[in-house]
Order: structure tokens, then C-alpha cells, then sequence
């Protein structure tokens, strides 16, 4: 059978792949056994592949051997191309027959031998099959010369299934190599025993493969027992690495001569040779078809290589241990370069900006390390700054780095600076980030304004902002700082305030463009109006307008004048001299610094200053502009003056309360001497008629020279032996009179004696007498003690009648009147009108009971304790009175009736000594079992209570406080807590659903 193959080269991606294209013809009867062998297994097909030609023929053929070793051509196709040996074997006879010439034709099996360089059957379909040849050795040994002789004069004999060659001249058997010209082959005869030897022989050290059939020595390439070996022109088999040219390749072949294929370490080095042609790679290789998952690089050496490589201009990086191309992010430390640089998928080095998995990362572009930190990309053709984290990675957003808080666009990743919006990365803030891209804190300064960022989260404030202690002020809308003056309105607060161009809110006095403001020592509010000092640290008063400036000079300020210092501002008070402010006057300025105007008292001194000027007025002056019918004196201090005063050389008086100038009659207290002044005010002497009538007056004091009752000038004065005139009370004629103190005059009218040393008002008639008793004065009655005159205030009892003469001014009061909070009513002739009734029947005579007034502080309630009505309880105190020694004031019942016992206002017995000496009134309420009655009975019970309370000035209030308090009260009240062991009247009282609370309230408001 005849193989024919093709080749037909296919392109995968970068890598060329061949397909052998075989085509078979039959050509006879012979046929051809193929076997396959992996060419990376070390088991090889052990099957030679050889083609037998059986011949007839037994003569020896003399063997014409030509040296053609050297000479052997080997073709050899590129690929893996088959490696065909046709062999053709004479079988040889077995028999032991006769050597003869080299020309007999013997059985001999003609072997005809085709060195395996020229043409061997390669039985490994899987291997590239290729004609191999040509080799150049590359042996790991010396080459060696194999000494062949030329077999020319001998014949090959076959004896005993043994081929010797036997030399025709000599008959001897020829040993060792020989060439066999006429079939083309070099044989080997060993020295032993001279026969032909066959496959493998160790000749010399050396390694040779002898043919099976023909005994020919092999040369070239040869499939033996399934493995390729390699024999140079002499026949040695070759080890070790291999050239093999027409082939282009290098192979391997290990110290058994065996071809090599896959991955070999050989002297400490990984090789890799090709699964079929076992050619030794170089470059780049996957090798997943080698059992392993990954892709290698072997140098133009074939060896593998390990770490940083440069290839091509790239840079590639192979596992240390495997030698495995890298890929992805690699630290190159266990390299000895201490960085990170990444390859791709084809495992060059990166540099420069790269996306990887989403993430952008920088590689330095000179030594590829991957980069961290801020980086500036203008070297790489953008013109921004940003910043990989440790892992590499582009930051967007915000991002601590180094301590400081930077921003980095939420797209591109460029670092921003100034001020930014944070609401697109989720905080409501602005914020300001320095040309560095650093985010700044507390008062910073951009483009010539002052901003504050939070000294916590840098947001950019604005309004009112406490820094350092100090308020600032940042615009609501900018955020700039803000200085000078400020209104606050817009940021919540009303008030002006002033900031320095330092931006701090200012305090206290300030010189500001030449003038001075006050602004709040607490709130900085610029403060306006009059404003004390004191707090500043000077003890003045000063004035700032509207505008907050300070004031100086005078100022009419709300319709008054003020004067200021014109020096320091201090608003004055007192007397001031307006000479220096233009003005020639001197004026007034109060405590409070208005102007002052009219009469003043300045210094227990009266002055007068102009109404319409103000300035001070001296000399005599009519006081009727100013509301005062007199004529009085200033001294050149303007002061008022008072007395006797000679005035250009004249005589005046001036009273001594009022400044008036006296004209007319004049009482001098001191002398107790009574004068005379003209119209004028000029004091006479001597001989004076007066209203038609002489007086005499002395020469030189001016005093009136008489005695006794004088009447001058329309008042009447009483003298004594010596013209003094005699003051206070006197009796003249059995009658009391009264002389005034102050100007010596008879007095009329009400009249109060304290300052007389009498604590009491009483009434003197036109003619000077005092009245007594029941008087009509003006329309209106009043009462005068029959005795001292004095005149009667408060309720008055007379007989069973009451009356109340009014405690302001005395007048018996008629009609209605609320006396301590409790309403009256009075008829024509001032008897109180009553809103019950009493029945006096029971009413104890004089001499019965007790007489004691009681101290005005309680009024007690009672009930009589037994189930009886008013009229019984109110006999039986009176009936008992002497025996018992128990009674009250009142007893009421028996359908609102009201029964006296005891006098009101004297002490009564039914509380005990304590509470009865303090008690005025004491009221028992009688007992019943009738609704209706009980009410009858309760509203009169209040009425008493209250009308005694406001008669003796008793407060309307129940039971409050201890022993101490005055007020209307229980009997339980005093057992609690003055003696005693009785409750009432509470008992009784909520029989019918009367609680001391109603009662209380009762009390205070009526019912």
C-alpha cells in the first residue's frame, strides 16, 4: 500500500494549525501495520514498522559496500511529517550450509538496508509523521569515529541461522564494522564470535542499533520499539539536545536516546517539547495540552523562565515557582522590587490609566507600579488630580486621606477644589476644599473674603457663628464674612451690631470713622438713647442717636433739652453755665438731664428758671405764670429766700413755708411779733392806718405795739402784756380756742391737735369755740365727745341701734356703704337697716355676765349641742347665767330668728377664758330636723356672722391659721387650737350637706 500525505495549514486566532491530509492507495498485496503513540507519553508503540520482501533466491550475494555514511541525505519535511523505512529482507536459510564466494546465490535473506536518516516508517500516527534527515549533532557526548572497514573480498555465509563475513582470500571470518557496498549498509560483526549482530550494541561505550533482518547499522533518526532515536553518521545513537535543520527544530533526546516530549527538566532547566514532533518550543505556551492550566515562556534556549521578563518590548511577569504567565494585579516583592503592577489578560504590563473590572487604577508609565494616593494625571494626558486607595482603585466622592478630607467627582474622579455643593454625595452642606484639594475648617480666607467652615464638618456656616470666642457674622446667602455695621433683621434678631475687620462682634465703646458707639456688653446690640456707663467702666451717662453715634453739646431729645459734654460726651446734671455752649444763662438739668422749668427745688433750695429758657432767675418774682398767686425772692445763687431779708437796704418778709413776700399783717414765730407790709412788701414803722384805723408800730422793729384780742387784717390775734402773741389752745371765758403755731391767728373749722400734742380732730366754730356732741357741719352730722371734743369715728351703738360714722372723715353714713368687705344699708338718720331681726327678751341685764370689752380677733360659731330650738337655748343662758356661767352673744333658729343674750363687743362664756377675752361675738345655731327651717336658720346664722365681722374689723376668712390669726371661727377650730374638747358646729351643719367649705365660702361672699 502506498501512504501519500498532504499537509494543509489552518489559521486559529494567531496560532497556525496543521491538518494532514492522507491519501492511501492500494498498490498490491502488501500490507502495512500502523500503530499509534502519544508523543508526550513515554510509552512508545514498541512495533518497528518494517515492510519484508520474502525472495527465492539462497545465493550469497557478494555485498558491494560503499561508504556513504557521511554522504546520507536525509529529506525532511518541517511538519511532522510520516517517517516511512521501507525495508526490503531476503529471508535467509537456516541451514547451516557452506560459506561460499561473495558470488554464489545462496538462500541468504539479501537484506537490502536504507538508513533510517533517508526514509523511516514512523509508527505513531499521533506524532507528526515526518520524513526525517539531515541531522546535526548536538550530542551531550564527543562525536565519535566509527572505524568500518570495506568488506571487498568477502562473503556473508549463513550458518546455523548465523551470518558471518568471511574474507576470500584468507577464509578467516572478519570481524567488527563492515561495509556491505553491494546492499548498501554497514554491519557489525562482533569480535567474539564473528556473527552478524543485530538491534541494540554497546560498542566501544558506544551505543549503536544494528537492524533486526539485514544487520544494517542505523543512522538519522529511527522509530525503534516505538520512540524515536537519533544515530549520527557513524551510527551512535545521540542524547541530550538535538539539531535537526531540515526539520527546524531542536529536540531532545534523554540518556536512553529516547526523543523527548512534553515539559523535561534537563540540567536544572524546564523545557518543553512538541506532543508529536517533540521540537523544543520557545516563546510563549499554553500548556493545557500538556496537562497543565497554564501559559509558560521559554527563552530562545528553550528554557523556562521565572520573574520579570522583557519580550518584545513587553514586560511580562512568570510565576517564580511555575513559571506560569501572570496576570491581574501582581506584588512584585517576592521579585525584590518592592511595588504592584498589573498585566492583562495577555500578560503584558501595564501603564498608564486603565479600567479593570470597573475600577480605574494608574500605572506608573515608566515602571509600570500601580499607583495610590493623589496623583497628577497631566503626565498622562488629563489635567486633573485624583486619587487611588491603597487597593488601587479611582476614589469618587468624599475620602479621607493623610487626615484631611478631600472631594473627587462623583464621574470623572477629579479632584474639586473651592467651594462645593455636597447634596449630590448625600449631605445637605457646602463645604470649601483649599487649591490642594483639602477640605478646610474655621475661618478661612478666599478670594479677599473670610468664610467659616464648621471646625467639625466643614460646612460652610452662615449667620451668627460663635469662633473662638467670638460672634461673627457670615452673609445668609454668600457665607462671606461680614464687617462694619449690621443689621440682624434678616437672621431672626432686631437689632445693629458692629463687627471690626477682623469680622469679631464688638462690645462696650467704640471709636468708629472719628466717632463714638456703644454696642451691648452681653448681645453687641448697638445701642441708641441715654445710657449709663457704669457698666463700661465710667461712671457717666451719655447720649447716642439713632444712629448710634454719641451725642455732645445740648440736644432736645423728645421735646426736652439735655446738655453732653462737649469733651466726653457725660450728660449733665445741675446747675450748668451755657457760656461755653453759646449761650449766656445758667440752667438746670435733673437727675434725669431734662431741662428744667418753673420752681424747682434744688438742694432743699427752691429755684425758678424761665418757662419758655430755661435759665435761672434771680431778684423778685411773680409766681402767677407758674401757677402760684405770690411774690417771692431769689438771691443772686437764685435761691429762694424766707423770713425777715433787707433788700437795698429795705425790709421784707418772706414766709418761712412758702417764700411768699408777706404784704399786709405778718407773724414772725420766731419773736413771736406781729408786723405790717405795705403793697410792696416793705416792712412800716410807726403810726399806720389801716383800712381806716391807726396802729402803732415800732420805729425800729416794726412790731405791733398792742395787747389782748387784736383784729388785723381781717384775723384775730391775742397778745400778751409784753406784744407777743400767745399760740395753741387756750381757754378764754370757759371756752376752748386755738391759735395757730405757724401765723399766730385765731383758728375755725375741723382742726387736727396732733401737732398740738393731742391725737385728735376737733371743730372750733366761726367764733372760735370748740363744739361738742351732735353737730351739723355742712349738710352733714358728726359727732364730738361731749367731753374732750374729739370728734367720733366707726360704729357707734345706741341703745339697740346701730350707726357708723365714716373712719375717713366722721360723717354719719347713710344709705348704702361696704364697711371691711360687707354691705350695709342706713336710713335718713344714719340707723343701720338689718337683714334679720333680733329679739331682746333673753338679753342679760346690766350687772348679769360679764362687763370686759373682748379684743376685736374672733368670732365664734356654735351649735348648742342638743336637740332644741333657739328660743330654749337662749333662756337658758339667760336663766343660767349665774349658775352655769355659760352664754353667748347670739342664739339663732327656730326659722331664721336671731335671740341676743350677751352685749357685743363684751366677753361672753362659751369658748373658754382665751378664746372668750378675744371674741366680740359668739353665735350658737339651734337645732332642728326641718329642711326648710335649717336653711331659714343657716342664711340668718351667716348674716350675724358677717355683719359682727365687719362691725369689729374681723377678717371674713374660716378657721385659717392657728391661735395667732384673726378671723371667724369654729369651735372646733379653737379646741384644735387654743382648749377645749367640743367639734361643733360641723356636726350638725352636715346633716343637712353644709361643708366647712360651703361654709367658708358662705362666710366670705354672703348668701
Amino acid at each position: 500500500m502506498e501512504r501519500k500525505t498532504h499537509y494543509k495549514m489552518y489559521k486559529a486566532g494567531k496560532n497556525w494549525v496543521f491538518a494532514m491530509l492522507s491519501t492511501i492507495a492500494l498498490t498490491g498485496v502488501m500490507a502495512m501495520s500502523v500503530n499509534t503513540a502519544k508523543a508526550d507519553t513515554v510509552a512508545q508503540s514498541s512495533t518497528e514498522q518494517i515492510a519484508k520482501v520474502d525472495t527465492t533466491s539462497s545465493t550469497t550475494t557478494s555485498t558491494q559496500a560503499t561508504t556513504q555514511l557521511e554522504k546520507a541525505t536525509n529529506t525532511t519535511n518541517e511538519s511532522n511529517a510520516t517517517q516511512t523505512a521501507a525495508t526490503t529482507t531476503t529471508e535467509q536459510s537456516s541451514s547451516n550450509a557452506s560459506a561460499t564466494s561473495s558470488s554464489q546465490n545462496n538462500k541468504q535473506a539479501t537484506t537490502t538496508s536504507v538508513s533510517t536518516l533517508q526514509s523511516t516508517s514512523v509508527a505513531n500516527k499521533d506524532q507528526a509523521s515526518s520524513t526525517q534527515s539531515s541531522t546535526t549533532q548536538k550530542s551531550e557526548e564527543p562525536k565519535v569515529e566509527t572505524p568500518v572497514n570495506t568488506a571487498d573480498n568477502a562473503s556473508q555465509k549463513n550458518v546455523n541461522g548465523n551470518w558471518y563475513l568471511v574474507d576470500n582470500n584468507t577464509g578467516k571470518n572478519l570481524t567488527g564494522f563492515q561495509e556491505i557496498k553491494d546492499q548498501n549498509k554497514v554491519v557489525y560483526y562482533a569480535p567474539s564470535n564473528a556473527q552478524m549482530q543485530y538491534g541494540w550494541q554497546n560498542i566501544n561505550s558506544n551505543k549503536y542499533y544494528f537492524d533486526k533482518f539485514s544487520g544494517a547499522m542505523t543512522t538519522g533518526q529511527r522509530n525503534i520499539d516505538g520512540s524515536w532515536y537519533l544515530f549520527d553518521n557513524q551510527g551512535v545513537m545521540q542524547t541530550g539536545f538535538q539539531r535537526i535543520e531540515n526539520q527546524n527544530k531542536t529536540v531532545y533526546y534523554n540518556k536512553n536516546g529516547q526523543m523527548q516530549y512534553g515539559q523535561q527538566v534537563v540540567g536544572n532547566h524546564w523545557y518543553l517539547f512538541d506532543r508529536y514532533s517533540g521540537a523544543m518550543l520557545t516563546g510563549f505556551q499554553n500548556l493545557a495540552l500538556y496537562g497543565q492550566n497554564k501559559t509558560v515562556y521559554y527563552n530562545k534556549d528553550g528554557q523556562l523562565q521565572y520573574g520579570l521578563n522583557k519580550i518584545d518590548g513587553y514586560t511580562y511577569l512568570f510565576d517564580k515557582s511555575s513559571g506560569a504567565v501572570q496576570t491581574g494585579f501582581q506584588s512584585l516583592a517576592p521579585y525584590g522590587q518592592n511595588k504592584t503592577v498589573y498585566f492583562a489578560s495577555n500578560g503584558q504590563m501595564q501603564y498608564g490609566q486603565k479600567q479593570i473590572n470597573g475600577h480605574w487604577y494608574l500605572f506608573n508609565k515608566d515602571d509600570g507600579a500601580m499607583q495610590t494616593g493623589l496623583q497628577n494625571l497631566a503626565p498622562y494626558g488629563q489635567n486633573k488630580v485624583v486619587y487611588y486607595a491603597s487597593n488601587g482603585q479611582m476614589q469618587y466622592g468624599q475620602q479621607v486621606v493623610g487626615n484631611h478630607w478631600y472631594l473627587f467627582d462623583r464621574y470623572s474622579g477629579a479632584m474639586l477644589t473651592g467651594f462645593q455643593n455636597l447634596a449630590p454625595y448625600g449631605q445637605n452642606k457646602v463645604v470649601y476644599y483649599d487649591e490642594k484639594g483639602r477640605m478646610q475648617y474655621g475661618l478661612t480666607q478666599v478670594n479677599q473674603k473670610v468664610y467659616y467652615l464648621d471646625r467639625v464638618s466643614g460646612e460652610v456656616r452662615k449667620g451668627q457663628q460663635v469662633v473662638g470666642n467670638h460672634w461673627y457674622l457670615f452673609d445668609k446667602n454668600s457665607g462671606a464674612m461680614q464687617t462694619g455695621f449690621q443689621n440682624l433683621a434678616p437672621y431672626g434678631q432686631n437689632k445693629t451690631v458692629y463687627y471690626n475687620k477682623d469680622g469679631q462682634l464688638q462690645y462696650g465703646l467704640n471709636k468708629i470713622d472719628g466717632h463714638t458707639y456703644l454696642f451691648d456688653k452681653s448681645s453687641g446690640a448697638m445701642q441708641t438713647g441715654f445710657q449709663n456707663l457704669a457698666p463700661y467702666g465710667q461712671n457717666k451717662t451719655v447720649y447716642f442717636a439713632s444712629n448710634g453715634q454719641m451725642q455732645y453739646g445740648q440736644k432736645q431729645i423728645n421735646g426736652h433739652w439735655y446738655l453732653f459734654n462737649k469733651d466726653d460726651g457725660a450728660m449733665q446734671t445741675g446747675f450748668q453755665d451755657l457760656t461755653p455752649y453759646g449761650q449766656n444763662k445758667v440752667v438746670y438739668y435733673a437727675s434725669n438731664g431734662q431741662m428744667q422749668y418753673g420752681q424747682q427745688v434744688v438742694g432743699n433750695h427752691w429755684y425758678l428758671f424761665d418757662r419758655y429758657s430755661g435759665a435761672m432767675l434771680t431778684g423778685f418774682q411773680n409766681l402767677a405764670p407758674y401757677g402760684q398767686d405770690k411774690t417771692v425772692y431769689y438771691n443772686k445763687d437764685g435761691q429762694l429766700q424766707y423770713g425777715s431779708q433787707v433788700i437795698n437796704g429795705k425790709k421784707y418778709y418772706f414766709d418761712k413755708s412758702s417764700g411768699k413776700m408777706y404784704i399786709g399783717v405778718a407773724y414772725n414765730a420766731d419773736t413771736r411779733t406781729i408786723q405790717y407790709y405795705a403793697s410792696n412788701g416793705q416792712m412800716q414803722f410807726g403810726k399806720v392806718n389801716i383800712s381806716g384805723k391807726t396802729y402803732d408800730f415800732d420805729d425800729k422793729t416794726g412790731n405791733l405795739l398792742m395787747q389782748g384780742l387784736v383784729t388785723l387784717g381781717g384775723k384775730n390775734y391775742l397778745l400778751d402784756s409784753n406784744y407777743k402773741a400767745i399760740t395753741g389752745q387756750q381757754v378764754i371765758g370757759n371756752h376752748w380756742y386755738l391759735f395757730s403755731k405757724y401765723d399766730g391767728s385765731m383758728q375755725t373749722g375741723f382742726q387736727d391737735l396732733t401737732p398740738y400734742g393731742q391725737n385728735k380732730t376737733v371743730y372750733y366754730a366761726t367764733n372760735g369755740q370748740m363744739q361738742y356732741g351732735k353737730q351739723n357741719i355742712g349738710g352733714h352730722w358728726y359727732l364730738f365727745d361731749q367731753y374732750s371734743g374729739a370728734m367720733y369715728k366707726g360704729w357707734l351703738i345706741s341703745g339697740n341701734d346701730w350707726y357708723y360714722y365714716n373712719q375717713q372723715n366722721g360723717q354719719l353714713q347713710t344709705g348704702s356703704a361696704v364697711i371691711n368687705g360687707v354691705g350695709y344699708n342706713f336710713d335718713g338718720n344714719g340707723k343701720q337697716i338689718l337683714n334679720y331681726s333680733i329679739d331682746y327678751r333673753y338679753a342679760l341685764p346690766a350687772g348679769k355676765g360679764d362687763d370686759e370689752t373682748a379684743a376685736n380677733n374672733y368670732i365664734i360659731l356654735h351649735d348648742v349641742g342638743v336637740e332644741s330650738g333657739a328660743a330654749a337655748n337662749a333662756r337658758y343662758f339667760h336663766d343660767t347665767v349665774d349658775t352655769n356661767k355659760a352664754y353667748v352673744t347670739f342664739v339663732v333658729g327656730d326659722g331664721g330668728k336671731v335671740y341676743q343674750v350677751g352685749r357685743p363687743g363684751q366677753v361672753s362664756w362659751g369658748a373658754g377664758r382665751v378664746a372668750n377675752h378675744n371674741a366680740p361675738v359668739q353665735i350658737e345655731l339651734g337645732r332642728t330636723y326641718n329642711s326648710g327651717q335649717f336653711w331659714q336658720d343657716y342664711v340668718t346664722y351667716v348674716r350675724v356672722a358677717r355683719d359682727m365681722a365687719g362691725k369689729y374689723g374681723i377678717p371674713l376668712t374660716l378657721d385659717a391659721g392657728g391661735a395667732g390669726t384673726r378671723g371667724i371661727k369654729s369651735h372646733y377650730w379653737v379646741t384644735k387650737n387654743i382648749w377645749g374638747d367640743h367639734v361643733d358646729p360641723y356636726g350638725y351643719l352636715s346633716r343637712f350637706g353644709v361643708t366647712q367649705a360651703k361654709l367658708a365660702h358662705d362666710l366670705l361672699y354672703g348668701v
